[in-house]
């Protein structure tokens, strides 16, 4: 609740700053209400643990939210009413706003009465804050203990303790062994091999551990993993396995029969053994849906089931006996506490003065892994004192005592009540997205900034600031990581289904957000935030047309759940106030010119929609921070996009994958806090403005790029990722040195070089290269092997010409993965012994002159994963298992896969 009160009191600052002129006789009131705000923020920060146990407290925090969430309004009211004065228009031209989610309501109140708005704010704060002075607290508002992690460690960027991947810290060695068993031996029937429980107990981590290990791997033609959920589509399923053998088209999303899918599925898979895991099935309808495109050849093909219904298990196979988790025993209960708990420990190790406290601790969860992993989490960041592990065992006893279900839902609601103020709000915005759905750590931070959730740290980017919040919930086994990038960021996360009903359940409690699922709601939401997962949006804006407090809006529901040509319609008096508008998938055409008038629009997501053109007014919108216009028809931006002065975050791309045009004229230099840029075309304006970007961490341009370019790009940085596109007959000029751009990680470049820059010259700390285009030949492929922090390399058509190439001895030292495809020249690849010495991961697809897999690959004992695909037929007879001339080379790779 600090972060609610904190930010109405920057809304009140800023407010004063920006428009001292315009206070309109209510100054006195505003620096009074803010500065009672100011206490009840005190109040709030030190006293939030006593909220916990004491029934006052929670009546006080209730009142003071519902103050904070007012005095918001009103000032967001105020603005949003000075700057229609200002603009000179009448309240009826504003009420057509964004056109045409559902109708309009009452008139906005005047300015005049915001005076008396702002007196009774504060004399409900007056009476709350009496209500408090008449109980002794005082020992709370000056010094006490804070209830959680000490709120410094967000002031500063330390560095985290190492973060413990799920798989590494549940052993589950006999379960392991005995499901690897029953996956790679036994009937050849096609078997569905069930792992069942509880939620928390450990299914998606046994399962991944099985899917992934070596014996596994090695056993099977075809694997894949899916995530079901209860909310699921049987196209996105069947499409989420398709994908792994070919690319999608659109029609395959839109308009492909089920059916068919089905059937294309089933044909591929005819012949080959394979592997599909289906994570947390639900019910046996979803299973039912999908069983008929897998087949049984009697080869020993296995399906592999988590689900937390017994009965779903044995529908799915009633020959095998489901796997019912166990709770994990006193042993593996400490060690998996250990190692969340004191992570910086090898081997995690507990002081002994701390061990009895812990057990204790460790004994509440009763075996539950998750219940362990996030106890672990919350005293990883806490003092390594016997009065601070007496406080936490203390709060776990009443979490478990308060806890009305089971043990679970008090160890996970302390690890949430413990969170610093400033993490809190993160950790609830997680509950807007879909259940099991990977969430991209750009889109999570660039909410987080724009919601107001990110708070200032010295000099240091906001962004910055967002990324260490992700990694703090992820130490705090919180959240989960996904997938990481090659410089060890985190790319992708997701939230256990548990801590995801927690997040849902204390977001509407403090009407943070509400939900919109499978069930339609009756009733408008009282919440600030609305994210509609499932069904039709029209229906739930249509609801909510007379709620001026939304501030989010956002939508994740899937395109074939739209209707085909849906009335959308937003009036300006319900959604003036919004922050947030993610509209993406949304099918619309255009946007009204009443665009601008939502001027604290601070993120606007239009992705894949069907939109054309953007109105002149969107410029307007002075806060926006992201604007994302990818996979849209916009191919022009407005002349006076400059205007957009907080734009940090511009998203640019056609459905065609074209870039969007920049006028000349459109002084983007002004856009000094911008960060992300891509993907637009060359133009003039890059000699004009480009350079003076020094913010620029994401650059993405295509066209005929001069060398102005390159003068330009030497001076930006503060560049992380850049994807340059060289048009028809225009070649990536030569750069000069990137030794200066310690940042810049990722390169993306298509087109022929007129030079290629020597080592010395690339950036010293790129792990990630994509070239297409690029015509090399084997001396520049000697320069890119000598790159010492490469790990992934992906070669695209005619990045390579040569006939031959070959990776010498010691090159590429730490390549991790490695990418080739339609290299329509190379015959003949060479692979030295000691060359890529730690590669893992191997696809080459549609190389078509290839005649045989290099004989070094035999030498290269860390590769665990091979992928061929398209590729002749005389190659791919050379690596048929046992037999093929070549096999010999790969048989120690674990999983190998072969596409026609």
């Amino acid at each position: 609740m600090e972060s609610i009160a904190q930010f109405a009191i920057q809304k009140l600052n800023d407010f004063v700053r920006k428009e001292a002129d315009l206070l309109l006789g209510v100054d006195e009131q505003i620096i009074s209400l803010r500065t009672k705000l100011e206490w009840m923020r005190a109040f709030l920060k030190n006293a939030h643990r006593m909220r916990i146990e004491n029934e006052l407290f929670k009546l006080w925090v209730s009142q003071i939210r519902e103050v904070a969430y007012d005095a918001e309004d009103v000032i967001d009211s105020y603005i949003f009413n000075i700057e229609k004065k200002r603009r000179g228009e009448t309240s009826a031209g504003l009420m057509r706003f964004i056109s045409s989610f559902a109708g309009c309501i009452k008139d906005i109140p005047a300015i005049h009465d915001v005076g008396k708005k702002i007196l009774n704010l504060e004399k409900r704060l007056g009476d709350i804050k009496e209500n408090i002075s008449q109980y002794d607290v005082g020992n709370i508002l000056v010094g006490g203990e804070a209830s959680s992690s000490s709120n410094q460690s967000q002031l500063r960027r330390g560095k985290m303790a190492p973060i413990v991947e799920e798989a590494d810290v549940v052993d589950f060695e006999d379960e392991t062994k005995t499901l690897v068993r029953q996956l790679t031996e036994g009937d050849a029937r096609r078997a569905v091999i069930s792992i069942t429980g509880m939620g928390g107990i450990g299914k998606t981590t046994l399962a991944k551990k099985v899917y992934n290990d070596i014996h596994v791997k090695k056993s099977f033609d075809f694997h894949a993993w899916v995530y079901v959920s209860q909310q699921y589509l049987v196209r996105e399923l069947l499409l989420s396995i398709i994908k792994c053998f070919r690319a999608l088209e659109r029609d395959d999303k839109e308009t492909t029969p089920e059916e068919d899918l089905q059937l294309e599925l089933s044909q591929y898979l005819q012949g080959k053994r394979y592997l599909v895991a289906f994570d947390d099935i639900w019910s046996r309808q979803a299973w039912d849906s999908l069983v008929s495109a897998f087949p049984d050849a009697k080869n020993g093909s296995r399906v592999l089931l988590t689900t937390r219904n017994e009965d779903v298990a044995r529908h799915a196979d009633a020959q095998s006996a489901p796997h019912k988790l166990r709770f994990l025993d006193g042993n593996e209960s400490w060690s998996l506490f250990c190692k969340k708990a004191l992570p910086g420990n090898l081997p995690p190790a507990c002081p002994p003065n701390l061990e009895q406290l812990g057990r204790k601790m460790v004994a509440k969860c009763g075996g539950l892994p998750l219940g362990i992993a996030v106890l672990g989490g919350v005293l990883s960041r806490k003092e390594k004192s016997v009065k601070t592990w007496e406080k936490v065992l203390k709060s776990v006893e009443w979490w478990l005592n308060e806890s009305k279900e089971d043990g679970i839902s008090g160890i996970l609601a302390l690890s949430y009540h413990d969170m610093p103020c400033y993490l809190k709000p993160c950790f609830l915005y997680f509950g807007a997205f879909p259940e099991d759905s990977e969430v991209s750590d750009l889109d999570l931070i660039q909410l987080w900034t724009a919601e107001g959730f990110v708070q200032r740290r010295g000099e240091e980017e906001m962004e910055d600031v967002a990324e260490d919040y992700l990694d703090e919930l992820i130490s705090r086994s919180m959240i989960q990581v996904v997938r990481r990038r090659s410089n060890g960021t985190v790319a992708r996360c997701r939230i256990h289904d548990l801590l995801r009903d927690l997040s849902i359940s204390e977001a509407k409690e403090e009407r943070f957000l509400e939900v919109h699922g499978n069930m339609a709601p009756e009733l408008p939401t009282k919440a600030r935030r609305l994210a509609i997962t499932c069904g039709d949006i029209s229906k739930s804006i249509s609801l909510n047309r007379s709620t001026p407090q939304l501030r989010s809006l956002l939508h994740f529901s899937k395109e074939d759940q739209m209707p085909e040509k849906p009335q959308l319609k937003i009036t300006c008096g319900a959604f003036k106030l919004l922050r947030v508008m993610d509209l993406q998938l949304v099918r619309l055409s255009s946007l009204p010119d009443e665009i601008g008038y939502l001027i604290h629009l601070r993120y606007l997501n239009l992705s894949c929609t069907w939109l054309e053109r953007l109105p002149s007014t969107i410029t307007r919108l002075s806060n926006l921070q992201t604007l994302d216009l990818q996979f849209t028809n916009v191919h022009m931006l407005p002349d006076d996009i400059w205007k957009m002065e907080q734009i940090r975050h511009l998203y640019l791309c056609t459905t065609a994958g074209l870039p969007c045009q920049i006028s000349n004229v459109m002084q983007i230099h002004r856009l000094s806090n911008l960060q992300t840029l891509k993907f637009v075309k060359e133009g003039s304006w890059i000699e004009d403005g480009l350079e003076k970007l020094t913010n620029l961490r994401d650059l993405g341009i295509n066209g005929d790029l001069k060398m102005a370019l390159s003068r330009s790009i030497r001076k930006l940085a503060s560049l992380r990722s850049l994807l340059l596109g060289a048009s028809r007959n225009c070649a990536i000029p030569a750069f000069s040195s990137f030794s200066n751009h310690h940042h810049l990680f990722h390169m993306n470049l298509d087109g022929p070089f007129e030079k290629l820059p020597d080592v010395h010259e690339f950036p010293p700390n790129l792990t990630e290269l994509f070239l297409r285009g690029s015509q090399l030949e084997q001396d520049l492929i000697g320069t890119l092997e000598m790159l010492p922090n490469l790990r992934k390399l992906s070669l695209f058509s005619r990045s390579y010409i040569g006939k031959e190439m070959v990776c010498s001895v010691g090159g590429f030292p730490l390549l991790d993965y490695l990418y080739i495809y339609e290299l329509d020249e190379l015959e003949e690849w060479r692979v030295e012994e000691g060359a890529m010495r730690n590669l893992r991961r191997l696809e080459i697809r549609n190389c078509k002159k290839l005649k045989m897999l290099p004989d070094g690959l035999r030498h290269i004992s860390t590769l665990q994963d091979l992928q061929l695909s398209l590729m002749p037929e005389e190659f791919r007879e050379r690596v048929r298992k046992d037999d093929g001339e070549d096999w010999f080379k790969i048989r120690h790779v674990p999983a190998l896969t072969i596409y026609p």
